[in-house]
């Protein structure tokens, strides 16, 4: 699917769960916290650095540590089956190991809106759109000294997940292009695929 489509996708699932989860709290009393951390790696090379030692670490722009926190709210119900809408914010970072004459950080403050259908068995699939603010690589040291920022497109996420009482193991693809908009030109592919783990708190948690 091209990267153009994508972001129509994901403007288009974002729409249909941003109003849902601003429907009133207290009227489905249903609404419960959510925190995640996850590993994620893919997309295309941005960086490429040279050690003493030989050893040459990338900086690619779909890997990082995410750290998310937001909310989910139980939406439909029927039977033993039912569907939530999950908005999160967050902190993506990534940089390379340490070095005596350089140094590369990446900062990036993640939306994202989903909506997800839980089955009876545990198991949640989502899907949803994702929005990177404040994306800004910065390099500096003795090889390179750079800034770069990009824009903010919106992504596709597609989540699958299993849930046992208040936690949550999960694998995600995100497609996402960045756009770089202040020092330099063109766009890289941010595509990723990562694991994470979800805690859930508050006055409903799921079923196990």
């Amino acid at each position: 699917m091209h990267l153009s489509r994508i972001r129509y996708l994901a403007l288009a699932v974002v729409t249909v769960a941003l109003p849902l989860l601003s429907s009133s709290a207290s009227a489905q009393g249903r609404l419960r916290g959510a925190i995640r951390v996850s590993g994620e790696y893919g997309g295309e090379k941005v960086l490429q650095f040279t050690y003493e030692d030989g050893s040459t670490p990338d900086v690619i722009a779909g890997g990082g540590l995410l750290l998310t926190a937001g909310g989910v709210l139980g939406v439909f119900t029927r039977g033993a089956h039912s569907v939530d809408a999950q908005l999160n914010v967050g902190l993506k970072y990534r940089t390379i190991p340490p070095a005596t004459n350089q140094d590369v950080n990446w900062f990036r403050f993640p939306v994202e809106g989903m909506l997800f259908y839980r089955t009876p068995a545990g198991i949640r699939l989502g899907a949803g759109a994702t929005v990177h603010l404040r994306n800004v690589l910065e390099a500096s040291g003795a090889v390179l000294n750079d800034r770069v920022e990009f824009a903010n497109n919106p992504g596709l996420l597609l989540q699958a997940e299993y849930v046992r009482r208040n936690v949550a193991f999960d694998l995600r693809y995100t497609a996402l292009e960045y756009e770089v908009s202040s020092g330099g030109t063109g766009t890289v592919d941010a595509s990723s695929i990562g694991v994470g783990l979800t805690f859930f708190f508050g006055p409903s948690k799921p079923k196990p």
